[in-house]
């Protein structure tokens, strides 16, 4: 082994190592920043290799930024607690009825933005339903373990929900509708395979009858960030942000469209992500 090599992988293993310790509760920023840094000063990764990397994995962590921004401002609108009621709402009481349903929110969130920001934000989300539903925790764990497995996966059908997929894409030089139209119906099919397994594998600790809620997530939610509301006027309003979710979602499916639209005709991906989110801060 080289000195070079001995070097990188003597800072990779270090780096790593306080990564997954995170001493003092560190943030795992540092120590990547400064491995990186005794990386570059040590010479072993040139200007050129840096002038390389930032052309692979620059507009895939554009995108991928851009479009957790947007998760970010629909949690900030209360649009993942809404989703959370409407999740309680559509399960009636059932425990195997609520798990099909949070797969397919899970599915739905990292089709629509991507599998971090899906698990990222919807995870909070169903810990919080979970417990509004007095769930104990050995009940909420096949819920979330599920949840997150689906959440995962669910990037494969289309490139733009994983920036691993992102960045293979540039490297062979594969545009994303290319690869959304090679891979969404067998990704598709291998999802729905797996989430019949995990429903076999946990349906004997899922609770048939979900006992009933503490509280109205959505309700609280809004009550605490935005107005109290009044008795008597909480259908209108419920109602009023149903519609509003609805336009919210229909924007954020509408990007996500164009995106597949600038893949087709050469225009960077990245510059609509970065669009659609300013727009959606606009908008909040």
């Amino acid at each position: 082994m080289s000195f070079q090599s001995g070097i990188t992988v003597l800072v990779f293993l270090t780096t790593m190592s306080i990564i997954c310790g995170r001493p003092r509760g560190m943030n795992e920023a540092w120590p990547a920043s400064i491995g990186a840094a005794i990386i570059l000063l040590t010479g072993i990764v040139t200007r050129a290799d840096i002038v390389d990397i930032i052309d692979k994995i620059g507009g895939a962590s554009i995108t991928i930024i851009a479009t957790i921004v947007m998760a970010v401002i629909l949690e900030s609108f209360g649009f993942f607690h809404w989703a959370a009621a409407l999740l309680a709402k559509i399960s009636k009481g059932s425990g195997h009825r609520l798990s099909w349903n949070i797969h397919l929110l899970c599915f739905l969130m990292t089709l629509l933005f991507n599998n971090y920001g899906s698990i990222l934000i919807t995870t909070p989300i169903l810990i919080l339903l979970l417990k509004n539903l007095k769930l104990k925790p050995h009940q909420q764990i096949p819920y979330l373990l599920s949840g997150a497995l689906i959440a995962t996966a669910s990037s494969e059908p289309i490139g733009v929900s994983n920036i691993v997929n992102l960045i293979a894409l540039k490297i062979i030089d594969m545009s994303l509708w290319m690869h959304t139209a090679m891979m969404f119906v067998p990704a598709t099919l291998g999802l729905l395979f797996m989430s019949w397994l995990m429903y076999i594998v946990v349906r004997k600790k899922l609770p048939k009858r979900l006992p009933d809620s503490v509280m109205d997530v959505e309700e609280a939610f809004f009550t605490k960030n935005f107005h109290p509301l009044k008795k008597g006027v909480s259908v209108k309003k419920k109602q009023q942000r149903t519609k509003f979710m609805l336009k919210v979602l229909l924007f954020v499916f509408v990007m996500r469209c164009l995106l597949f639209v600038a893949s087709y005709i050469n225009i960077p991906i990245e510059i609509v992500s970065v669009l659609g989110s300013i727009v959606l801060l606009a908008w909040r």
